[in-house]
Formats: C-alpha cells, structure tokens, sequence
C-alpha cells in the first residue's frame, strides 16, 4: 500500500511540476488563455500528490482526482479547439448551425473532414485563408484559385496572392487563359511581368492582347535600360524584335554589344559570350559581314575563357551552339 501511494505521489508530482512550468511559462509570455488553466492544473496535481502521500481524507483523495480529470479533459478539449465550449463538441454541424454558431459549425465541419462545407462556411463568415485551407484538402482548385485573387483585392502583399493564383490556374487547373489574366493583374504591380503576360496571351493565340504587352514591356525595358543598367538593352532588342521594330532592335543591339564589352573589359566573367550573341543577332538582322566578322572574333575568346573556367566538353558545345543560334534565329537573353 505504501508502495503504492509513493508511486500515485510521484506520478502526480511529475505531472504537477511539468504542467506548472509549462503554465509558467505560457504566463511569462502572456498566454494567459493557456497559462492560467495549465497553472491552476498543475497545482491541482501538486495537492494530490501530497494527499496520495498524507492520504488524511480518502474522499478528498478522490474528489481531487475527479476534478483533476475533469479539468484535464477540458483543457485538453480547449487546447484542441479554443472556441468550441463542452456542450459544443457534443453538437452537430447541422444542430451548431441552426443555432446560428457558424464559425462552431464550421470547426466542426473541419474536424469531420467535410473540406468542401467547411470551406463555404469560411468563406461566409469571411474567413478567406481558413476557407482556403479546406479547398485545399477538398482539392476544389477552383474555389482556392478564385479566392486567392479576391484576397489579392482586400489584402495587402497582392502580389504574394496573385502568384499563388496564377500557381493555381498553371499547374493544377491547365487554364492558360486564366493565366494571362493573372500576369495582367501582377504585371500592374510589378511591371517587369509584362513580357511573362505577352508569352502567356501567345499561349492562348490572343495576339492582339500579347502585342499589347509587348508594347508595355518594351516601355519598361525602355526606362530600364536608361534609367538602371545597360543590360536591359537586350530585353529591348529582343522585344523590338518581336514587334517587327526592326530598326530599333539594330541600335538596341548595338547599345546592348557595348555595354557587354564595357563588363567584359570590367569583369571579364563570360560577358564575350553576350559580345557574341550580340554581333550574331546584328549581322542577323542588318547582313553586314563585318558584323559577322565581329562575332566570330568574340567566339575565339569566348572559346579561350571556357577552356579556361569550363571542364565539361559536352557543356562547352551546348554553350557555342547556344551563342551560335542567334545568327539564324531570335533567342532570350540569358545573363
């Protein structure tokens, strides 16, 4: 019997201390929902350790340990679900919402894994991220897509939201036109997606409305070029490119050739290869051998630096090959 009441003590004693520090703790960083309950139990255990111990009133025994059940099953229920109160876990969704509790219903619905009517009652209550959520697991694509661009409308961090959209719409429901749509929303936020949106609107043989992109991105490029790195002079040419603006990818070129030679003279680092490229597209565009002439001098040094900086020979080929395309075809440029 002896044995017994230590091993109940202790047992409660373990318990009791751990459960202090942790409300302890929960109160020092001012979880008082948590902290209080967590407290209040661990001391409960504390007692009965004494009791099972002095064991002076049998009756005291057991109604502390009642009560110390009784109260662990609530905080467990609380920990598990805040907002439902003990006569709501014995409820209905159905019985919860005729009550008129649809956020009780709603958790309810969740516990269930009914995603799909938990997800409508969210989505009532304005609940959007938690109605989400249940989208997600009832993989009702659509429903996750449309409300990730309404969140995109109310919330801050749009872009954040229309990604995820777009997310959405590319991979798991294959709409290439909700896709174009989208890009259209971001590229108003961040203009450097105007050329992603023309690509998109060529996906879906709209091309009237990837022209208009195309124009937008081109006045991007445009400042960009100007006002931030010379860089940009590709995207320019390419752009113009795509536009039929023959002449000014020519002079785009050229600002974009220059501006590689000036990093190559700089840094070195590769940039012969977008000389290269650059002269190919020229000559290209303008059948002037000189600027063939041109290129095939940057091949040389383009050559040297990779047998320099690159040991893969297969790697080496595909970049050569890469570089030389531009003489017979429009390529992205690649920095």
């Amino acid at each position: 019997m002896i044995i017994l009441k230590i091993l109940v003590a202790l047992i409660f004693l373990i318990i009791g201390g751990g459960l202090s520090f942790l409300g302890g703790l929960a109160l020092w960083v001012k979880n008082y929902k948590r902290g209080i309950p967590l407290l209040t139990l661990g001391i409960l255990a504390l007692v009965e350790a004494y009791e099972a111990i002095a064991y002076s009133s049998p009756t005291l025994f057991w109604i502390l340990f009642i009560l110390f059940l009784l109260l662990g099953i609530r905080l467990y229920l609380y920990i598990e679900e805040p907002d439902l109160s003990i006569t709501d876990w014995f409820k209905s969704p159905e019985k919860l919402l005729k009550e008129g509790k649809k956020d009780k219903a709603a958790i309810k619905l969740k516990r269930a894994k009914r995603w799909f009517e938990a997800g409508k009652l969210y989505e009532e209550l304005g609940w959007l991220s938690s109605s989400i959520v249940c989208y997600e697991e009832a993989e009702r694509w659509e429903e996750v897509a449309r409300l990730y661009e309404l969140l995109a409308e109310k919330e801050e961090h749009k872009d954040y939201y229309l990604r995820k959209a777009k997310e959405i719409y590319e991979e798991k429901l294959k709409n290439p036109h909700k896709v174009a749509e989208v890009l259209e929303k971001l590229a108003e936020i961040e203009e450097w997606f105007w050329d992603d949106v023309a690509k998109a609107w060529e996906k879906c043989r709209n091309f009237d409305k990837a022209r208009e992109a195309w124009e937008k991105a081109l006045n991007v490029a445009r400042r960009r070029a100007v006002e931030e790195d010379g860089v940009f002079w590709g995207d320019v040419a390419e752009i113009c490119e795509r536009l039929g603006k023959t002449e000014e990818a020519i002079e785009a070129y050229k600002k974009f050739v220059e501006f590689c030679m000036e990093m190559e003279e700089k840094e070195g680092k590769g940039w012969i290869r977008h000389v290269a490229e650059g002269y190919f597209a020229l000559y290209r565009l303008t059948k002037n051998e000189e600027y063939k002439a041109k290129a095939e001098e940057a091949m040389v040094k383009l050559k040297e630096f990779l047998d320099e900086f690159v040991l893969d020979e297969n790697l080496k080929n595909e970049i050569i090959e890469e570089v030389r395309r531009w003489e017979k075809e429009l390529v992205e440029v690649k920095l």
